[in-house]
């Protein structure tokens, strides 16, 4: 009897996960993880698309923000969650590109994610509060020079391909300045709005910029932005490294090809709403959809580009 009652036991506490699989997916609450604080860009276009998601799918949706590790820490999680499409990631270039190369990662950015697009094209300005007596991204290099580690900068988070871009570009300029982390683009913007650094180079100007509080210097692009003509772009400045990232989607390896459909097919239907390109108008985001293979290719080309550049910048976790 005591057997019996074991294995009657052990049954019910199986029967979830079985249902579940019987189901078609999803049909249980998914967690979509952030590697950023709340309150930037990032977690502002998530949080839409875990409303959209929930209301879509008829199931919880939730957002779960795992800051630090300059990004490291979120999709380790992801990595080593189940491969049943009820964990996934926001992504953001930085761990998949930059950390690579400064930390042993828990992860292999090759064998350890299924990347399911890419819903944005975002553009890295370097800006300033626009009562900032710097005017120019001429300005900015001339006061570099002039006065060497006092210009204090931030991106979003240590190590990113932002940090580098500039970093690389104050290297061949032989400007020293002073790097300040932070752990997301809404604490960098904070802490430049109190007057703690002189600049920033984030995605989260852009409802800033349309208040008119802020004043864009230059762009990280290879080629000047729609709506930054009139600032200069690395490209055209002979900077070595340039570049323009996205923001999209992603998994633990071998999702059931099920839930890559699922989710590129809410992506294609995203992509179409009003509300949400109004959204990410409002940060300057550009709508491009990079699915599949493609998007997984642009990221491991992003990471492969940057190991040219990352072995000459004196950067340090």
């Amino acid at each position: 009897m005591k057997r019996r009652g074991l294995l009657a036991f052990s049954a019910c506490l199986a029967a979830p996960s079985i249902v579940r699989a019987q189901k078609p997916y999803p049909n249980a609450p998914v967690t979509i993880v952030v590697g950023l604080s709340p309150g930037g860009s990032v977690d502002a276009t998530i949080r839409f698309m875990a409303r959209e998601a929930s209301e879509q799918f008829g199931i919880q949706v939730v957002v779960e923000n795992r800051p630090g590790g300059a990004q490291t820490i979120a999709p380790a999680r992801v990595a080593h969650a189940a491969k049943d499409g009820y964990t996934l990631i926001a992504v953001t270039y930085t761990p998949y590109t930059t950390a690579p190369f400064f930390q042993t990662l828990p992860y292999n950015v090759d064998k350890d994610f299924t990347f399911i697009g890419q819903y944005a094209t975002v553009l890295y300005p370097n800006y300033v509060m626009s009562e900032s007596p710097i005017k120019t991204w001429a300005d900015a290099l001339e006061y570099a020079k002039n006065k060497p580690e006092t210009l204090k900068w931030a991106s979003a988070t240590p190590l990113s391909p932002q940090q580098a871009a500039n970093e690389a570009a104050f290297k061949m300029l032989g400007l020293k300045t002073i790097f300040v982390p932070f752990k997301g683009g809404a604490e960098a913007l904070t802490s430049m709005m109190g007057g703690h650094v002189d600049m920033i180079v984030t995605a989260d100007y852009g409802p800033m910029l349309s208040a008119g509080r802020v004043r864009l210097l230059s762009e990280q692009g290879p080629t000047r932005a729609q709506g930054m003509e009139n600032i200069p772009c690395f490209g055209e400045l002979g900077y070595p490294y340039n570049l323009r990232t996205g923001y999209g989607l992603a998994g633990p390896a071998n999702l059931p090809t099920e839930v890559v459909q699922v989710w590129t097919q809410f992506l294609q239907k995203l992509s179409g709403s009003a509300e949400w390109r109004k959204l990410l108008d409002t940060y300057n985001f550009v709508p491009e959809l990079v699915l599949g293979e493609k998007f997984r290719r642009q990221i491991l080309d992003s990471r492969d580009q940057f190991g040219k550049v990352l072995p000459t910048l004196n950067l340090k976790p």
